[in-house]
């Protein structure tokens, strides 16, 4: 794609890994300088790619102290540094507020989701972390990572919901009180059965090992009716897909396993993405199109990620602890 093409956030994660490839290239930080010279949005966009505060704070300012040293050096000409002149105002500013204000904003917003799950919440997972819960009636759920639930129950209903994640449900009997799953606009409604349910983004699947599930979606009158081995996922737009897999083969990711069969490369990426205690930034859109089979450990997400892209001719980048950037 040629550069003039490029958005000013792939020209970000470019300066990203070409930085963190050659730190000590001059003549790269000279010309990755003059970039963040051209416009302010260049600097957000910078921020934006890094993603969390804890990737600025390995780059971000190690990046800054090899400029600011540059610029003190008596072996070299004095650095003008980054130079924005504020709306409104005739003086410069100093890039250090710039950043520092983008780092807190960025911050924000990826904390603020995270607290409202907490509050939200009865039960979380963090990244790469399985739990196994027991309710009240004797049900019993098996968090994914990066998962959060909501449990209600009453004396004529049990209710949970899946607001992050993925969740392994192994239901009482109870004819009574039917045991209903919430996650985003599907409900999933059982009298004792075991069954997973995933919501990633907008989208939610809901796959069948033992008993019988009815999948409804808010806003339309059909339900699917699941027999073991079936599976169904709602997308945007209400678009459905469903199919059928071995029920053994259920629910592996409980064990550290992600089974792909003919699916789309960007979809496994972001089954693995709970795994990751970190950011995965997919890069090459047509890559993630192209479809995968395997048997991946959800553990080491560095080398399953490898496993999946490298043979259709893509590559794993890690940038930090903390950033993985496919291209």
């Amino acid at each position: 794609m040629p550069d003039s093409e490029r958005t000013v956030e792939q020209r970000a994660a470019d300066w990203l890994i070409l930085l963190r490839e050659a730190p000590e290239n001059v003549a790269l930080r000279d010309r990755f300088e003059a970039w963040l010279d051209l416009d302010p949005a260049h600097v957000c966009a910078w921020v934006a790619v890094s993603e969390t505060f804890a990737v600025m704070a390995e780059i971000g300012p190690n990046l800054e102290g090899r400029w600011e040293a540059d610029r003190l050096a008596p072996s070299r000409p004095a650095r003008r540094g980054w130079r924005f002149r504020s709306i409104g105002h005739g003086g410069p500013v100093r890039p250090g507020g710039i950043v520092a204000g983008a780092i807190a904003a960025s911050l924000a917003l990826w904390l603020a989701p995270v607290a409202l799950l907490h509050v939200q919440s009865d039960y979380v997972t963090a990244p790469g972390e399985l739990r196994s819960v027991a309710l009240a009636d004797g049900s019993t759920v098996q968090m994914g990572p990066g998962s959060a639930l909501a449990v209600d129950y009453r004396a004529d209903a049990r209710s949970v919901r899946l607001l992050a994640g993925e969740a392994w449900f192994d239901v009482e009997h109870n004819p009574a009180a039917p045991f209903r799953v919430r996650a985003g606009k599907v409900q999933t409604t059982v009298l004792g059965t075991s069954f997973d349910v995933r919501l990633v983004g907008s989208a939610t699947a809901v796959s069948l090992k033992r008993g019988r599930v009815r999948v409804a979606v808010e806003g339309e009158g059909a339900a699917h009716e699941l027999s073991p081995g079936q599976w169904v996922r709602i997308g945007e737009a209400h678009t459905i897909e469903n199919g059928a897999s071995d029920p053994a083969l259920l629910g592996l990711w409980r064990e550290g396993a992600i089974i792909a069969h003919d699916r789309p490369i960007e979809d496994v990426i972001d089954e693995l993405r709970p795994w990751f205690r970190g950011r995965i930034v997919l890069l090459n859109r047509a890559l993630g199109k192209g479809r995968v089979d395997g048997v991946y450990n959800a553990r080491d997400p560095e080398n399953a990620l490898a496993a999946i892209v490298e043979r259709a001719g893509g590559k794993v980048r890690p940038i930090t602890p903390w950033l993985i950037v496919i291209s």
